[in-house]
């Protein structure tokens, strides 16, 4: 196939999900005035059809689109432009037909051009790229020492009572203007009453269902961080009770949804605080094993050059040396078009994905072919690390 065919079906690929996530946003924003939902979902037919050749654009109805927009999303892509980014088995929405929690990521990430999320949605949905990164010119411009400690407090401070969170900042309070009112944020309120995750301390979304409530954390539900609201009144004055339903459900405490508890914006969360998460997971893990030192956030220039440096070198074994790097996208084509945009380093570098993400590791690897880079995930590089040290597995 020559380059340019190429080249036009991966942009037809690329219109047809945008149109998808749109009209998935659409269809599930409670907000949004019915003429509005039907001249959105109208918008995003037509450009679903325009990516299509036009003998396959006539089967798409309005009503047919619909109804495919509620499985996996391979038959409204364009045929030929199959690839192995995942996109054509995702789907939209989930099993109780409520749309995906990571979709505004996904739009960000990959998707939506800036026209049309400033066209389609509120500007507040907008601002994610651009908060992003501010977030990053703000962190680069810090000493190293200063940079470390803002990172570590990224993930050990994102949200709680406003008077603990300034307490924790301190001096870098002022230059980190990214927290907002969980009173504003009603997706995650229960009865006046907010609930941090466990794992990532933010805010954790409220889910009805019918006559059932079910609070999960997003980016920790696969770890089993989901709770239901518990069968018992909750005391007067108190938070209800929430009865955990997986395996990640340690007990949590409900917090007031006012104007005096604070959390980080979602970009600064999903770009800041979980790939920290990951990094310090990391670090925990390997610093149990003998021989292995690990340095957090070390770059030979920038410390966001890359966000660990392992040295293994056991007695009587060649030492090993890597520079990681962890991420916490959620699309890794988004993911493999941003490394593919920067300056190849002078290093090998090793690039860290959630082990949620190890059956994508491949086509990131794939992508990135040429450059001096190796994928791998969370649990294969400890692995690789404790076999490097001569640990037991």
């Amino acid at each position: 196939m020559a380059l340019k065919e190429c080249d036009d079906l991966r942009l037809q690929r690329k219109q047809a999900l945008t149109a998808c996530c749109m009209a998935a946003a659409a269809e599930s924003d409670p907000q949004l005035q019915p003429a509005r939902r039907a001249a959105m979902l109208m918008d995003c037919l037509a450009v679903l059809r325009a990516a299509h050749p036009a003998a396959d654009a006539a089967q798409w109805g309005m009503g047919e689109f619909r109804r495919a927009l509620r499985g996996p999303l391979a038959p409204l892509l364009p045929a030929g432009s199959e690839s192995g980014d995942g996109f054509g088995a995702l789907c939209l929405f989930d099993e109780d037909g409520l749309v995906r929690d990571a979709l505004q990521d996904l739009c960000r990430e990959h998707l939506v051009p800036q026209a049309a999320l400033e066209w389609h949605w509120p500007w507040a949905r907008v601002r994610a790229e651009q908060e992003e990164r501010r977030l990053y010119e703000i962190l680069r411009r810090l000493e190293p020492q200063e940079y470390r400690r803002a990172r570590a407090l990224l993930a050990e401070n994102p949200a709680g009572p406003v008077r603990v969170l300034r307490r924790a900042w301190d001096q870098l309070w002022m230059r980190f203007d990214f927290f907002e009112a969980v009173s504003d944020w009603p997706w995650c309120h229960l009865d006046g009453w907010w609930y941090p995750c466990p794992k990532c301390r933010w805010p954790m979304r409220v889910v009805r269902r019918g006559g059932e409530v079910e609070v999960r954390c997003e980016a920790h539900r696969a770890h089993g961080v989901h709770y239901r609201l518990g069968l018992e009144p909750a005391t007067t004055g108190a938070a209800p009770l929430l009865v955990g339903t997986g395996k990640g459900a340690e007990a949590v405490v409900g917090l007031p949804a006012s104007t005096e508890h604070l959390a980080l914006s979602r970009p600064v969360w999903r770009y800041g605080v979980l790939p920290t998460l990951l990094e310090l997971e990391l670090r925990d893990e390997l610093q149990r094993l003998d021989h292995v030192h690990v340095q957090m956030w070390p770059g030979e220039l920038r410390p966001d050059e890359y966000d660990l440096r392992i040295t293994v070198a056991p007695p009587g074994r060649r030492a090993m040396n890597l520079r990681v790097d962890a991420k916490a996208w959620e699309s890794v084509e988004a993911l493999a078009c941003a490394l593919l945009e920067r300056e190849p380093q002078p290093y090998a570098l090793t690039i860290v994905l959630p082990d949620h993400q190890d059956h994508e590791r491949h086509y990131l690897q794939e992508r990135l072919s040429g450059r001096r880079i190796r994928v791998t995930t969370v649990s294969r590089l400890i692995a690789r690390v404790r076999q490097a040290c001569g640990a037991a597995r």
